[in-house]
């Protein structure tokens, strides 16, 4: 399956804990040579805007980004990763999205460095979907 398939704002939720909101497939899959490397993407799991989540089984290069295919002055380089995706085939549960999206709030100190952390929190306990809540998160990290 391909990231043009998925519903999107989406939430990328990582191994250990942390999280990305990507609001299209140009976000999601822009990286760099040493992050796809270092495995940036092992054990993504990603949820959509249909609630449906997805499992990245691998990621390749497709491309550099940028004036000089990407590279930059320390020699890494920004590219365009293709995404294999497998669908597994269960629903996102709203209660369970958001216990993920609190747990990350409680770990990552630079949530709570926003002037507006408070808001942020209170937008994410009111959502009531799944893809509500995404949305709240699109818009705040923009």
């Amino acid at each position: 399956m391909d990231v043009d398939e998925l519903q999107f704002p989406v939430l990328g939720t990582f191994p250990n804990g942390s999280l990305e909101i990507a609001a299209s497939p140009v976000n999601l899959t822009l990286n760099t040579s040493i992050g796809l490397r270092d495995g940036y993407y092992d054990g993504l799991r990603i949820v959509d805007s249909r609630s449906r989540w997805f499992r990245v089984r691998g990621a390749r290069k497709l491309h550099g980004v940028g004036r000089f295919g990407g590279y930059n002055l320390f020699l890494n380089q920004r590219i365009r990763v293709s995404l294999d995706l497998e669908d597994e085939n269960r629903e996102a549960d709203l209660e369970d999205v958001r216990r993920i999206v609190l747990a990350d709030f409680n770990t990552w100190r630079g949530w709570s460095s926003r002037g507006d952390f408070d808001v942020l929190v209170r937008r994410v306990k009111a959502a009531d979907t799944v893809p509500g809540l995404i949305r709240v998160l699109a818009e705040m990290v923009r």
